[in-house]
């Protein structure tokens, strides 16, 4: 006997009819509820100031904010790297992406590193961890920046996945999404 349900319970229907009963629902509804660590790591290093590589690296920054932005069961952060600092680049409601600069070499590893710390402080249940990138690291091998993705993956249970701004010359993240020349809107539908 249920308020809210699916499925009339027949047999309840006369306690509703004779005594005004409402509890006349069986079947539970389904909720869903999701509890996500969504860590994003921006490269900025000088190799993204080719083209439009840094623009897109922010636009994809601010979609996955924009997206995320309210919602009580997601927590967003976002960083941004080079092979000297990491960049504390705010939240999903005080995002500042925008607010990154190209200059200098990249360290992926360490960067990667440096959001697994924060997502495994975090008391989210899921984690996905999401590198924005030209997939070149220059203080890092690429050798290095596979082997932390698996162990985070394997062994942390982390979700690592990557947005390569331009074709990869060799592919580091078991899921990742290649923003070519005007097809923003098909890597994030492929994204998502």
């Amino acid at each position: 006997g249920r308020v809210r349900g699916f499925a009339v319970d027949r047999e309840r229907l006369r306690g509703l009819v004779f005594q005004g009963d409402p509890r006349v629902l069986r079947s539970r509804e389904i909720q869903k509820d999701s509890d996500l660590f969504l860590g994003v790591i921006v490269d900025c290093s000088g190799s993204m100031a080719a083209g439009d590589s840094m623009e897109k690296a922010k636009l994809f920054g601010v979609l996955l904010a924009e997206a995320t932005k309210g919602m009580g069961n997601i927590e967003t952060r976002f960083w941004g790297c080079t092979d000297q600092v990491i960049y504390e680049a705010g939240n999903a409601n005080r995002c500042a992406v925008t607010s990154l600069e190209a200059n200098g070499g990249n360290n992926d590893s360490a960067a990667l590193w440096h959001a697994a710390q924060v997502a495994f402080r975090s008391r989210r249940r899921a984690k996905l961890l999401v590198m924005i990138s030209d997939g070149a690291p220059t203080e890092c091998t690429a050798e290095s920046l596979k082997t932390l993705v698996n162990e985070l993956t394997r062994r942390h249970n982390v979700a690592c996945a990557q947005i390569a701004v331009r074709p990869l010359d060799e592919v580091c993240f078991p899921h990742y999404v290649e923003i070519t020349e005007g097809e923003l809107e098909s890597a994030v539908r492929k994204f998502g």
